[in-house]
């Protein structure tokens, strides 16, 4: 199993539980830093491109994270959707 996961850099004096600017977030595979981004959108669309170009399975504790970013997010295999992503499309789509 590939490990892959984001790794976000802060600075000492930051006491905060929630980060907004970190110093740099990097992509992790195996151990070996892919790239490093300023931001976390950009290192999570990395993620997913690396996982979704790769054919590798979701984290299991993420699935429906990266199932809702493929699916609905960016129309990926969108074909029918499973009744939970179908019901939570149409609610975004009131909103929107």
């Amino acid at each position: 199993v590939l490990k892959l996961g984001l790794l976000t850099v802060i600075n000492d004096h930051d006491s905060s539980p929630v980060h907004y600017e970190p110093v740099k977030i990097s992509v992790v595979m195996e151990s070996d830093e892919v790239v490093s981004l300023p931001r976390f959108s950009d290192a999570f669309v990395v993620m997913f491109g690396l996982i979704y170009a790769m054919h590798l399975k979701y984290p299991k504790p993420l699935t429906n994270t990266f199932e809702f970013t493929q699916k609905i997010l960016l129309g990926l295999e969108a074909g029918k959707l499973p009744p939970r992503l179908q019901t939570l499309k149409n609610d975004l789509m009131i909103h929107y």
